[in-house]
């Protein structure tokens, strides 16, 4: 079953490659990834479940201790809770997940801020703006056990990227926990990707809308939007990480839309409509699209490939 648009998945698979190609990474390049990794992730996965810390408040209160003054508690644990998540996961690679990780993962999550923490639901719950309603909570314990069970198996024979995006809408429609699943579910689904030498993948909070509409058509049965959805989210990471380890290759260097526009016969409003729709390989830095002078020489010629078996 393949899920992923083939455009992307081959992208995916050629930059997977080339990253593999630079292993083992450069230690210091690792190191200032990793850091720069978990203060964007642990912002944005909390910052779409409504926390009001900034990015710049995020880093100062994981890397200073430093404690911002009309900001909850919860704020303040969400964000050191979840550095230790993202280390939790990153110990578990070279093993099978457990029922008992899943537990521990959620305990450490939300560790001071839950009642029940490192426990299943009890009872049944709603998800706010969606029709889906999660099974019973009695149904639960045996549900993940099942999940669990499909995860060491891939019935489907899916893919590395679609793998660990299906296990992400498949563990939010079991709904284990009261309140979690999804930051719970985006640590789970990057166990997934770096077990397979993916780097940590980011969902970012300006893409929340596109993450729930997706997933809500996931929960309809049709799963293709959210997995490549999640799919354009790995291909930035493996941007940024190429950028970082072949920083004097000029066809890897990201241009602001308005720089790539000169090199196109394209405006940077119609670069900006490629990239919102995952037709040509972008990201965003801070909240502005970048693209890399590869990705729009990939789609050139895709598109003059077009017109030639046009005529």
């Amino acid at each position: 079953m393949n899920l992923l648009d083939g455009r992307l998945h081959e992208r995916l698979v050629a930059k997977k490659r080339l990253l593999d190609s630079h292993r083992p990474l450069p230690v210091e390049k690792v190191r200032k990834l990793r850091e720069a990794m978990e203060i964007e992730y642990t912002y944005h996965s909390n910052a779409i479940e409504g926390n009001r810390l900034t990015l710049r408040e995020t880093q100062l209160v994981i890397r200073e201790g430093v404690t911002i003054g009309g900001k909850s508690v919860r704020d303040h644990l969400e964000a050191r809770n979840h550095t230790k998540a993202i280390s939790y996961v990153e110990n578990l690679k070279d093993r099978d997940l457990t029922e008992n990780d899943i537990m521990e993962l959620h305990r450490i999550v939300f560790s001071g801020i839950l009642e029940n923490v490192g426990s299943f639901r009890r009872s049944q719950v709603f998800v706010e703006g969606s029709d889906y309603l999660p099974p019973p909570a009695f149904e639960v314990p045996a549900l993940v056990k099942e999940l669990l069970d499909w995860l060491r198996k891939n019935p489907e024979e899916l893919r590395p990227v679609e793998f660990a995006a299906v296990f992400h809408h498949r563990f939010v429609s079991v709904h284990p926990f009261d309140d979690g699943n999804g930051r719970v579910a985006r640590l789970l689904m990057n166990l997934l990707l770096i077990k397979q030498g993916y780097p940590f993948t980011v969902v970012r909070n300006y893409d929340r809308r596109r993450y729930y509409d997706t997933l809500r058509k996931a929960d309809g049965g049709d799963l293709a939007p959210f997995v490549n959805f999640i799919g354009r989210c790995v291909e930035e990471s493996l941007n940024l990480y190429l950028s970082a380890v072949e920083p004097t290759n000029k066809k890897r260097q990201f241009l602001s839309l308005a720089e790539a526009a000169k090199l196109t016969p394209y405006s940077a409003e119609y670069l900006s409509l490629l990239a919102r729709k995952g037709l040509i390989a972008a990201v965003k830095i801070g909240k502005d699209w970048h693209v890399t002078p590869e990705a729009l020489n990939e789609y050139m010629t895709r598109i003059k490939s077009r017109k030639r078996r046009g005529k």
